[in-house]
């Protein structure tokens, strides 16, 4: 009865750890294999290897909670290292982490302890995720990673102190959101805040809270961009903030309630920074306020439209 409970327990990991349905035979084995019904667990110690198919779970031991009222599997925890491995549709599925747990009664899947999840396809990795902590939330299809997370996926790498990753039915990414500490590199950019998503579907990154971006422009200079909100569109190439939103390009420093960053018609490449509403520039010692101003990088130039006023200071007398 309790060798039942096992192998019902293991195709429910397969399930859920790398999406293998259960068919034909699978092999529970380890060096001893031991039953309490004082405390309602299983033990399995030494070499512990479970297979299926081409999935596969290994451990040094691993421990299988019961309930004591029904003597149904309740948790399992594979421990001191462990590490899943499966295959679908052409991916490579990989989890290794100092501990490995599932609960049946909300089926979330658990790596806690120096985690790592890798997916693998024809050879090269294309999702990395490291930290403290991880869970796969199966009926919602989505992942959380707790602690000191780093997320590489295709060009994007990310730093958080959280990350909530929504899924596909076939384990592709849809949407990224980074909580504390967010940063996203991507190319030669940055962005970083309190919180960030990158939705996978349309290529748009949206921020909040204390935003600061880090932006190449085509000849290879910077725009450095404040504000409390930036989304960025990766298909149009165009970057909006807003709120106490302030641009440094070179000598320029632009500030306004609200900006436009567009892309040159010719290049594709960021070039043109548009403030909309009361806005004010400074370079070379004058400052310039308007209702609207343009910067382009490529040629340097600037223009302000709607009440302009200037201030140009250290006038001589003579």
């Amino acid at each position: 009865m309790r060798k039942k409970l096992i192998n019902t327990l293991i195709i429910m990991i397969f399930m859920m750890t790398a999406g293998i349905v259960y068919a034909g035979s699978m092999s529970v084995e380890s060096d001893t294999q031991e039953f309490k019904d004082s405390d309602s667990k299983i033990y399995l110690e030494g070499n512990v290897k479970v297979k299926s198919g081409e999935a596969s779970i290994t451990s040094p031991r691993a421990v299988v909670e019961l309930d004591p009222k029904n003597n149904k599997v309740n948790n399992v925890e594979f421990k001191d290292n462990a590490y899943s491995f499966g295959m679908r549709a052409g991916k490579k599925s990989e989890i290794k982490s100092q501990i490995l747990s599932m609960s049946l009664l909300n089926k979330v899947f658990t790596a806690e302890g120096n985690s790592i999840s890798t997916i693998t396809e024809k050879d090269k990795p294309v999702v990395i995720v490291t930290a403290d902590r991880q869970e796969y939330h199966k009926n919602e299809n989505v992942m959380k990673a707790f602690g000191n997370v780093n997320i590489l996926y295709k060009d994007i790498d990310t730093l958080s102190d959280q990350a909530i990753v929504d899924l596909t039915n076939d384990n592709n990414v849809k949407k990224i959101q980074l909580i504390g500490k967010a940063k996203l590199k991507q190319e030669k950019s940055t962005i970083k805040a309190s919180k960030l998503t990158y939705n996978n579907l349309t290529q748009e990154a949206i921020a909040f809270g204390s935003v600061f971006s880090d932006i190449m422009t085509e000849d290879n200079k910077n725009i450095k961009v404040w504000s409390n909100y930036q989304s960025y569109n990766k298909a149009a190439n165009v970057i909006t903030a807003s709120g106490n939103t302030k641009i440094v390009y070179e000598d320029y420093i632009a500030r306004g309630p609200k900006v436009n960053v567009y892309p040159d018609k010719k290049t594709k490449k960021l070039n043109e920074a548009i403030f909309v509403g009361r806005s004010k520039i400074e370079t070379k010692g004058r400052t310039i306020e308007a209702d609207k101003i343009s910067i382009t990088m490529n040629p340097k130039d600037f223009k302000a439209e709607g009440h302009v006023k200037s201030v140009i200071p250290n006038i001589g007398t003579n």
